[in-house]
């Protein structure tokens, strides 16, 4: 049982239906689903430029801020960021799209369909929207030095099939009533729904060459987590020894677990390979410097009075909260060394 209770943090990895238009063109289906979006769309009565439709931005662009939620920007690692950042640019093209949609419908009535004028605005309108989201996603993740393009390259697919899909769905527009503009919103949002979802893994999914994850890390976290049990019963007995014979610890037992642990993490950290190791975010000085601190806590912590209860609790209090607090702080070093290795192969 491991007895040090620290998070194992592991490298991230990745890991509705549409009403038909009146027409002989086929709605396409998303994978993904609209979260039950006609129960929650209310028509409002009165006026203003949407009419009955007021209450639909609002439902539609709720799942785009929702979706994120269902895990894309969970973490604090740079993929996760951007992710968010992502999310938030296909926010903001979610917007100019419903806008865009209400010009549209300004050209057509209750009983015809768009002009050929309306829809050519549209087209373009969307093709520029478009230009302006892939633009800001390449912003989004120029952070990615080493793997961006091919990042870039992959959302670029999926915002060229989006631009297609939502001129394409215009075509369906066979009016101005609400019922015909709600079809192309909810239309809409699964193509949205689905693009952002290609982004946002494209992003998490970027796992360049060297990256340490999987079952190497795995093997990693057990193999620190045995050196520190090893090391944290060493001190113990020490620590007993001096206990009951009224004496500080004994300055080679100290130096001896010591040693030991700096060579287990050593053999450790040389098992993820020498590119991990020869990097600036190889941790081995830190740790070095973090040992030696230890050895000298450790062996300067006052002499228990033998016999003597009081003195006893303290000195053992001292001892483990000196042993305590180094391991953590070796861990931490350790597993943020890692995480900052795999971020700078992005």
């Amino acid at each position: 049982m491991d007895r040090f209770p620290f998070r194992k943090r592991q490298w991230t990895t990745l890991g509705g239906s549409t009403n038909q238009p009146s027409g002989s063109r086929t709605v396409k289906k998303a994978a993904l689903q609209l979260e039950n979006l006609e129960g929650r769309v209310v028509l409002s009565q009165g006026g203003g430029f949407f009419g009955g439709l007021g209450n639909v931005g609002a439902e539609i662009a709720g799942f785009v801020g929702g979706y994120g939620n269902n895990g894309f920007n969970g973490g604090s690692t740079v993929l996760s960021q951007d992710a968010l950042k992502v999310r938030q640019a296909y926010q903001t093209f979610n917007s100019t799209v419903q806008a865009d949609v209400a010009t549209l419908r300004q050209t057509a009535t209750t009983t015809t369909v768009p002009t050929s004028a309306g829809l050519t605005a549209y087209n373009t309108a969307i093709a520029s929207a478009v230009t302006t989201l892939n633009s800001s996603i390449a912003s989004d993740v120029s952070n990615l030095t080493n793997t961006g393009a091919a990042v870039t390259s992959t959302i670029d697919a999926a915002t060229a099939n989006l631009q297609t899909e939502l001129q394409s769905a215009a075509t369906g527009l066979t009016n101005s009533s609400n019922a015909s503009v709600l079809s192309l919103y909810r239309e809409n949002a699964t193509y949205l729904q689905g693009a952002y979802s290609q982004s946002a893994q494209a992003i998490l999914n970027d796992a360049p060459t060297g990256v340490i994850n999987g079952a190497t890390r795995q093997t990693f976290n057990n193999s620190i987590s045995t050196a520190f049990q090893t090391f944290n019963s060493a001190i113990n007995t020490a620590k007993q020894t001096a206990i009951t014979g009224g004496k500080a610890l004994d300055s080679t037992a100290v130096s001896s677990a010591v040693s030991a642990l700096q060579t287990s993490l050593t053999s450790a950290q040389t098992a993820l390979g020498t590119s991990y190791t020869s990097s600036a975010a190889s941790p081995s000085s830190a740790i070095s410097t973090a040992l030696t601190s230890l050895t000298a806590q450790l062996t300067s912590i006052t002499a228990p009075t033998a016999g003597n209860t009081s003195s006893t609790r303290n000195f053992a209090f001292n001892v483990n909260s000196a042993v305590y607090r180094s391991n953590v702080q070796v861990y931490q070093l350790l597993t943020n060394s890692i995480t900052q290795y795999n971020q700078n192969l992005l």
